[in-house]
């Protein structure tokens, strides 16, 4: 694979969307980034760099929300989304091109859906979900994760289904993902969506995150949360019905 700005272009770019997403819209990556950089990058290159981008900057947010995890959550959550992660690569790697793009496309238009639905009604509802139903649920998120890097959704509402306040779940979505992400780099990698360049290079361009998360600071400071978030699932369900018509 040769690397020219076709190719670099992706990755800066997704070093410094997730850095701005972390501080500002947390699941901004799968219902927004994704469908917008695969209109115009191949669907599997994206996934794998945004794959590599996600893992090294989960050690950046963890010591923000140290020990604030429930650890007892986390281990619950983490086999399944084990599980899931090499079910969703599986998939992942057997899809033809178009149907994926599709995919993406109807991922992001159902997980901007349910997270507008949530910012119109003041917050998603918290569904009565009991700990025997982790393992389930993470299998579902693992291959979600793994498909459209849209997990977080399921870890949230899961974590909020257990009483968790604000920070607390927050803090453990982070834990698990410490967990998982380092499993799906290594999933994609023994699939071929991962090689030694990608990996340097997406390495190389962490610092375009730290920069993306100060300037993602200083835009909350000028614009409410409510009115940045709604505009942003504007844009993912614009780029998803994209996706999802060819």
């Amino acid at each position: 694979m040769e690397f020219d700005l076709y190719h670099l272009g992706p990755i800066a770019l997704s070093a410094f969307v997730v850095g701005f997403f972390k501080t500002t819209f947390s699941m901004g990556t799968g219902i927004l980034l994704v469908p917008i950089l695969v209109l115009w990058w191949p669907a599997r290159f994206v996934m794998g760099v945004i794959s590599v981008i996600m893992w090294s900057t989960d050690f950046v947010t963890l010591p923000m929300f140290w020990r604030k995890w429930e650890g007892r959550l986390v281990r619950l959550m983490v086999p399944g989304f084990v599980i899931g992660i090499f079910i969703g690569t599986t998939l992942l790697v057997n899809i033809p091109e178009a149907a994926f793009r599709r995919v993406i496309g109807a991922g992001a238009l159902i997980f901007a859906g349910i997270q507008a639905w949530g910012e119109v009604r003041g917050g998603l509802p918290t569904p009565r979900v009991g700990t025997a139903a982790g393992l389930g649920l993470g299998i579902l998120g693992g291959t979600t994760s793994a498909l459209t890097h849209s997990g977080g959704l399921v870890l949230s509402l899961f974590y909020l289904s257990q009483g968790l306040e604000k920070t607390a779940v927050v803090a453990s979505i982070i834990a698990t993902w410490v967990f998982v992400n380092p499993v799906k780099v290594i999933s994609f990698w023994v699939a071929g969506i991962v090689n030694l360049k990608i990996f340097i290079a997406c390495v190389a361009a962490v610092p375009l995150a730290f920069l993306g998360g100060w300037i993602g600071k200083h835009v909350l400071q000028r614009l409410s949360q409510r009115a940045f978030n709604l505009s942003l699932l504007c844009l993912a369900f614009v780029a998803g019905l994209r996706l999802l018509l060819g």
